[in-house]
């Protein structure tokens, strides 16, 4: 499917319909030069529609992982394809499916996925997502709603998955981060409630994202996040509306870039729902309602 653009005098997004509504391209412009702010995805990924390797995916009914990619709702036990090494099921099920596009103008554009389409859908709730992506002068907003269109209740939850550049204008350097948050999860898929901040886990006040491996799910963030890229004289201002409880950091060592994942369940989020742990992030969605959450992020 035809890549779609919005563009303005600052801001160039690039989205793949055919590729679950990933961003292939998002690049500012100074002084009439452009220089990508996430990571440009690959030609052949592009033509091949591999969201793995875009610049950002999107993660619904669930984010992240599931341990052996199973998980209980209301008494009853699920077994999902896994998709991930370890048997996990991760990122949901919408980022490798076409989406259709609703609506665009200049600025704004939204496109829609509903599971009825896809029978093979490895999720065994039917529901319909929808996003919103839109540019201003200086800001992208991106908003993603999660209707349940079955006759039961779902357990649900969503989130957004940008891979950032360590530098931008000047190739010397690497981003720094702040946010603050209360605690953050011992393990990629856990089994226990976040655990107070390590020393390391720490990123209040500002300091550079780490060079080696670092991928932590971390709980109780203020919803502010600023990546600040100090040679280039950009900050990064992402904010989060309330319903994003969860932020990721994951580092991919001797990688140029970084995700920086706004997201609304913890990992492995259904199984800690179903063990009553609290602050999963997980919704439950009567038949017909929908849980919307977005972020914006401002370069400045």
């Amino acid at each position: 499917m035809e890549t779609l653009h919005l563009k303005n005098s600052r801001l160039h997004l690039a989205i793949e319909p055919g590729a679950g509504a990933s961003i292939s391209s998002f690049a500012l412009c100074r002084g009439g030069q452009w220089v990508p702010v996430l990571r440009p995805t690959p030609p052949e990924d592009i033509a091949t529609g591999n969201s793995s390797a875009m610049s950002s995916f999107l993660l619904a009914p669930f984010s992240n992982r599931l341990t052996d990619a199973r998980f209980s709702f209301a008494g009853q036990d699920y077994q999902l394809q896994a998709n991930a090494e370890g048997g996990f099921a991760i990122h949901g099920c919408v980022r490798k499916r076409p989406w259709t596009l609703r609506e665009q103008t200049a600025d704004r554009l939204q496109l829609s996925l509903r599971t009825h389409e896809f029978p093979d859908l490895d999720f065994p709730f039917p529901f319909e997502v929808l996003i919103t992506y839109e540019i201003t002068e200086d800001t992208l907003s991106a908003s993603l709603a999660l209707t349940n269109t079955g006759s039961t209740p779902m357990p649900a939850g969503l989130g957004f998955h940008p891979y950032f550049q360590r530098s931008l204008f000047d190739p010397e350097e690497n981003a720094e981060l702040r946010f603050s948050a209360t605690g953050a999860y011992a393990s990629l898929s856990p089994e226990e409630a976040a655990a107070p901040l390590q020393p390391e886990q720490k990123f209040s006040p500002s300091r550079a994202i780490p060079q080696d491996g670092f991928d932590t799910c971390f709980a109780g963030w203020d919803h502010e996040a600023d990546i600040r890229w100090p040679a280039s004289g950009i900050t990064g201002e992402l904010r989060a509306d309330p319903a994003l409880g969860h932020l990721i950091l994951f580092t991919p060592p001797k990688e140029s870039f970084f995700a920086l994942e706004p997201v609304s369940n913890a990992n492995n989020g259904f199984n800690l729902f179903a063990r009553h742990i609290p602050d999963s992030g997980v919704q439950v969605l009567a038949p017909t309602t929908t849980l919307t959450a977005g972020f914006r992020l401002r370069l400045c």
